[in-house]
């Protein structure tokens, strides 16, 4: 299937979701791989691995119209080599996702939906969230995971605690929306506003 959408969130942001239904040799034909990125390839020892990574630099093509390497800082954020841009990327089940900001850091997450999700939300939602949060409605729980997760990507600190460090605002509706989500990065708070959007079993989060 390839593309499931490219769209331009703003004039300086672009978002794209792709379906995996090709396999990794399939998708690879589609790159011209550095001889670098070649030997990260064979590093992975799972197919599953080789598709996600692939499907990303090939939707990540397809977004700019050309062949680019993708490199990572030692918070472990990617970016794109040799050009000024913020990149996060994501993957669950049968989609992988990018993003990308001219202007600012950028966070993207994508959740398939899972039937156990409430066993863990004492892991990630406090006592605050815990209270107006529905921990039977599973649409929201993964919603709420998600957008922290996207969050989480922004902040590029790996010493956030999702359940301490970052709080998600009440909101309501399954489909599509924004969340108001609160950072609590190095003493400093910062307010993020996160987008929503659920289709099919999945959840997509970015922050604008």
């Amino acid at each position: 299937m390839g593309i499931s959408y490219i769209k331009k969130p703003s004039d300086h942001t672009m978002l794209g979701l792709w379906k995996m239904t090709e396999s990794w040799p399939e998708l690879m034909e589609m790159l011209d791989l550095s001889a670098n990125d070649e030997q990260i390839l064979n590093n992975k020892k799972k197919d599953i691995r080789k598709q996600e990574w692939l499907a990303c630099r090939v939707l990540l093509k397809n977004m700019l119209q050309k062949d680019v390497e993708i490199g990572y800082h030692d918070d472990g954020k990617p970016f794109v080599k040799d050009l000024d841009l913020f990149l996060s990327m994501s993957h669950s089940g049968d989609f992988v996702s990018v993003y990308m900001d001219k202007k600012k850091s950028v966070g993207i997450d994508i959740q398939q939906l899972k039937p156990d999700i409430s066993k863990g939300a004492d892991f990630f939602l406090n006592e605050a969230e815990q209270i107006w949060a529905d921990l039977e409605n599973n649409v929201q729980l993964h919603t709420i995971w998600s957008a922290k997760e996207a969050v989480f990507k922004y902040a590029g600190n790996i010493d956030l605690d999702f359940k301490k460090h970052i709080i998600t605002n009440p909101f309501s509706g399954n489909q599509n929306g924004q969340i108001e989500v609160k950072l609590l990065n190095e003493n400093e708070t910062e307010t993020v506003q996160v987008q929503y959007e659920n289709f099919e079993n999945y959840v997509l989060t970015w922050t604008i």
